[in-house]
């Protein structure tokens, strides 16, 4: 499936399989800024699309609070990510190894 740079209302939530009043609600919890096309409807940025597909696996798959979700999606937004300039591969893919050993144990911290 070909992705888009923005989705409707309708759309997102067929994608997410979630009525229109749960995004609503996320878009005041978590304080998303949704844009709005010439009609007045909102619409969702591929980036935000990714975001609330986040937001459902914390608070749907791994039960969290909304509190919770908030302070995971924090906890992973303060950590500054830098790709290391490596001349071979081998040094990338221990990099990305402790990458993801540290964003498992993020995970299985829980809130």
């Amino acid at each position: 499936m070909k992705e888009k740079k923005f989705y409707s209302l309708s759309e997102a939530c067929r994608i997410l399989r979630v009525p229109a009043y749960t995004l609503r609600y996320w878009e005041k919890e978590f304080e998303f800024k949704f844009e709005r096309n010439s009609a007045g409807r909102r619409i969702i940025s591929d980036e935000q699309l990714k975001k609330l597909e986040l937001i459902q696996h914390l608070l749907h798959r791994e039960k969290m609070t909304i509190k919770g979700a908030k302070k995971k999606l924090q906890a992973m937004n303060s950590r500054s990510v830098e790709v290391p300039q490596a001349k071979d591969g081998r040094e990338i893919l221990l990099w990305l190894k402790k990458e993801l050993i540290a964003l498992r144990t993020t995970l299985e911290a829980g809130p």
